[in-house]
């Protein structure tokens, strides 16, 4: 049986970058896929976190590559200057699309999978040139351009959402099986030390009160730091009203300096950082989320039923879009930040659900994590799918 060669490509934040790590660690999960795949190529750029991830997912996968390339960007800063560069680039793309032929006869791939973001086009281009197979998956409610290009020339197309792009199937969002950890946590006496101290920061901080309402901030580095910055003045003019909360906050490395302002208050737990075996704790026993509105956070937080704040990027329209759709389903909650009234408003939002628990979830949420996995995989290795 001839074995196959796949090309990925995708990139941008955690978000973005962890799915696409879930899917591969999937397909390395189950005999039934793995054994029917020589290689995975996975198309970025260095010095990033998708290489970081790569390379740590390569460890254990040997028969992972990554494979660097220069990418294009349509640009969108000032009139003049956007125009400029995307003059220039359109000149440099035909080299792009070279190279990523190059790439695809020098490791022989017989398909693509392609996700997001400019990193992709070239891959696209060189994969339809090269009448190699392409399968996309766009998880916004509203597509970006990369993807609106590449579901043209796409022989499969897969969404998150329903009517987001023509002849495309709804599948959902690609979800890490890491938030579906079913260890539990015995009810350890402090006293004992020597099983305390085997407990992760995650699993000690629900020792806190259980008859507060636990809140969960889990904005991303990039971008956020004045969002975490009124956070904190929210919290330093209103603490009758945040008192009320155990609250959770996931800093990461870029805003790790404020540690100290909110850990003065005893009811606010920070992390740097958390892995997504421990995300699962947070996300099964928090009440609210105050959070970006990427696609694949909001889907992993509604899994385990959160009520959704959500502050949407103020210059994508993405996240604009995502959120509105998640207040028109789930009834959750959009605050912009654009708002003069942003600070004053989210105060009113937690004085509000002070006291607010969630239901328990009677998802399947295995199933969940794994249909649309299973799904993406099944389409990229079927014969009919790959074969010339």
């Amino acid at each position: 049986m001839e074995k196959i060669n796949i090309a990925m490509a995708w990139w941008w934040t955690g978000w973005h970058v962890f799915p696409i790590k879930s899917l591969i660690q999937h397909i390395y999960k189950h005999p039934q896929y793995f054994q029917k795949i020589q290689k995975i190529v996975r198309f970025g750029e260095k010095r990033s976190l998708e290489y970081q991830v790569f390379q740590d997912l390569k460890q254990d996968h040997k028969s992972l590559f990554f494979q660097s390339i220069i990418s294009w960007k349509y640009r969108r800063e000032t009139w003049f200057s956007s125009r400029i560069k995307n003059i220039r680039d359109m000149f440099k793309f035909t080299y792009w699309v070279l190279q990523s032929i190059h790439y695809f006869k020098k490791h022989k791939i017989h398909i693509l999978f392609c996700k997001w973001w400019y990193v992709a086009l070239p891959v696209v281009f060189a994969a339809k040139l090269l009448h190699k197979k392409i399968i996309v998956h766009e998880s916004d409610v509203r597509s970006w351009l990369v993807n609106k290009i590449a579901s043209k020339y796409a022989d499969q197309v897969f969404t998150g959402f329903d009517w987001v792009l023509p002849k495309s199937t709804t599948v959902g969002q690609i979800l890490s099986d890491d938030i579906i950890n079913h260890t539990s946590i015995k009810n350890i006496p402090q006293e004992n030390l020597l099983e305390w101290q085997e407990l992760t920061p995650a699993q000690k901080l629900f020792y806190t009160d259980p008859q507060k309402t636990h809140l969960l901030v889990i904005w991303w580095s990039q971008w956020s730091k004045r969002l975490y910055q009124n956070l904190l003045q929210s919290i330093d003019e209103n603490y009758s009203i945040y008192q009320n909360y155990e609250i959770f906050i996931i800093l990461w490395k870029e805003n790790k300096n404020l540690k100290s302002e909110f850990s003065k208050y005893k009811n606010i737990h920070t992390f740097d950082f958390v892995s997504q075996g421990d995300m699962w704790l947070l996300l099964k026993h928090c009440d609210i989320s105050l959070t970006r509105a990427g696609t694949t956070s909001l889907a992993e937080q509604k899994l385990f039923n959160l009520k959704i704040v959500m502050v949407p990027i103020p210059w994508t329209h993405d996240q604009y879009d995502n959120a509105k759709f998640y207040v028109k389903k789930h009834g959750d909650i959009l605050l912009d930040s654009k708002d003069p009234n942003y600070q004053k408003n989210m105060s009113d939002i937690f004085k509000k659900y002070k006291d607010f628990k969630k239901k328990n979830s009677k998802k399947d949420i295995f199933w969940e994590i794994q249909s649309a996995k299973d799904i993406i995989i099944k389409a990229i290795l079927s014969t009919k799918t790959w074969h010339k």
